[in-house]
């Protein structure tokens, strides 16, 4: 029986909070999609900060998020490999 290795953590976290994201955004209609995980003018609020990190986990829908993380997923451990977690972390 194979067992499975977190072997890349930066990248599998990022991987499970976007596809959590997805899955949150779906289950609201687009709304927490649109209120945290956009990147949109507006004026200073609360959660400004979190649209600022957070924009990076949000995606417009399955077709979106499955064409950015095959790539993630297949460029990501061996940069996160060679380059370390930490650099690849400060990256994204």
């Amino acid at each position: 029986m194979k067992r499975l290795h977190y072997n890349s953590p930066v990248i599998l976290t990022f991987f499970l909070l976007s596809l959590g994201t997805l899955l949150l955004g779906i289950a609201t209609h687009g709304q927490t999609t649109r209120d945290f995980f956009s990147v949109y003018r507006s004026g200073f609020s609360p959660f400004f900060f979190v649209r600022l990190f957070g924009h990076v986990l949000g995606h417009a829908g399955w077709e979106h998020f499955t064409g950015n993380m095959v790539l993630l997923l297949v460029v990501g451990p061996p940069l996160e490999e060679k380059y370390g977690s930490r650099t690849l972390l400060m990256g994204i």
